[in-house]
């Protein structure tokens, strides 16, 4: 988020940057915020780029002219006023707000009323397409066995083969199922405990070095490498903000955020679900499974609260039970979800990209061409892909006879066997 801070000298534009400079690293990660200071006569000149513009209370009564002058230059820019304590109150709110200013501080204002309003800004910009915003894709499923593993490492393995920024996040804390079907161990673990203990700041850096580097376009967040953080993290109300600030700063810093949850809810798991961009729900098609997807849905509503990122996809048994279709007329009656979350194709059935875990591969990498173009269609349907259009990649997988000739691992799992030749997985 661009930021152009506007002042009568030089010492009052620096004063008005300090605010910004007691903000946290990870909230100015999270913001992205690249600042520049500029006078009052320069500022026309520098406001071509500009998401915010921030008036400083040194302009005095120009201030309004300067807001008025913004206004007009940049229509899409928000602007800030600060205005002396003793300036502060109902005149300064009608004339500021005549001039299209979105919000007024006094000099004395705290830093984090400053940060709160420029969050809010953030967000807005993000709804509004003009800011970087990662998606963040929560996966779970209603009964266990339906393969949300599976499916959540295929989809991170589509969107690297297209050129993805992804994340995947395991928060499996009892097996770990993601961690070891990838073979991804190593010493990031103890960062992602630090974190929980408070040894370190969630920021950009430190979530670098927490991630297991699984490709050129993908990394992999492993729980902590000690169980009692473990169970903090997914068990304790702490754990709440520290999970949300980890997927502030992923969704920062990353075109997608995948999270495996095991099926396991507890206060930060709920927490993560309200804001997630999808909530990818794993279904299968038995009648065990449609009967655990009723109960489900009458808890998950709840937790998301727009049923809108509620989004299904079936993951069908070796029998091939029940269609999309048929699932859908026996749960809308009661839950009237309407179409869209339906939308998606149902998963063909590939015993042999299922013996993906432990081999360097992935559903999408491992299964037949009609496997990967499915699992294309649902990346794509759920909007990971951005504008890129499919069929360009290859998809890195391999049909029957490529099996037989035993092609290579795709590009984005070799460092993980190089890393265990290294010995970093022991």
């Amino acid at each position: 988020m661009k930021l152009l801070i506007v002042d009568k000298t030089t010492e009052a534009q620096a004063l008005c940057a300090k605010r910004i400079e007691s903000f946290s690293r990870g909230d100015l990660e999270m913001l992205d915020l690249k600042v520049k200071l500029v006078s009052a006569k320069d500022f026309a000149d520098r406001v071509a780029d500009v998401d915010v513009i921030v008036i400083g209370s040194g302009l005095g009564e120009g201030a309004i002219a300067i807001a008025r002058q913004a206004s007009s230059l940049a229509p899409w820019a928000q602007l800030i006023m600060f205005v002396t304590d003793s300036a502060y109150g109902g005149g300064a709110f009608r004339m500021a707000q005549s001039a299209g200013v979105r919000k007024v501080f006094p000099d004395g204002a705290s830093p984090l009323d400053f940060l709160q309003e420029l969050v809010a800004i953030n967000s807005d910009l993000r709804k509004e397409g003009r800011t970087h915003e990662g998606k963040i894709v929560v996966v779970v499923h209603a009964k266990g066995g339906v393969g949300a593993t599976s499916i959540t490492a295929a989809i991170a393995d589509v969107c690297s083969e297209y050129g993805r920024r992804t994340m995947l996040w395991d928060l499996d804390v009892e097996t770990r199922d993601l961690s070891r079907g990838l073979n991804a161990y190593g010493p990031e673990e103890k960062v992602v405990s630090s974190w929980i203990t408070g040894g370190q700041e969630i920021d950009r850096d430190t979530l670098r070095n927490a991630l297991i580097p699984i490709g050129k376009d993908v990394g992999l967040l492993t729980t902590p490498d000690r169980f009692a953080e473990a169970m903090d993290l997914v068990c304790h109300t702490d754990g709440m903000a520290i999970a949300q600030r980890i997927a502030e700063v992923s969704r920062a810093d990353n075109d997608v955020v995948l999270i495996d949850t095991a099926g396991r809810f507890g206060p930060a798991i709920g927490s993560l679900i309200r804001i997630a961009d999808i909530v990818l729900v794993v279904i299968d098609d038995t009648v065990l499974g449609l009967t655990a997807l009723d109960r489900f849905l009458s808890f998950v509503k709840a937790v998301v609260g727009n049923s809108e990122r509620i989004t299904f996809v079936v993951n069908p048994s070796s029998g091939a039970l029940m269609s999309v279709q048929e699932m859908a007329a026996e749960l809308e009656p009661t839950h009237r979800l309407g179409a869209a979350p339906w939308r998606l194709p149902a998963i063909p059935n590939d015993p042999k990209a299922a013996l993906w875990p432990g081999r360097g591969k992935t559903l999408y990498s491992l299964g037949n061409k009609q496997l990967r173009q499915v699992l294309e269609q649902v990346t794509r349907d759920l909007g990971l892909l951005g504008d890129v259009a499919l069929g360009v990649a290859g998809g890195g997988g391999e049909d029957d006879s490529d099996r037989a000739q035993g092609a290579s691992a795709p590009r984005w799992f070799q460092r993980i066997f190089s890393r265990k030749q290294e010995g970093i997985s022991s």
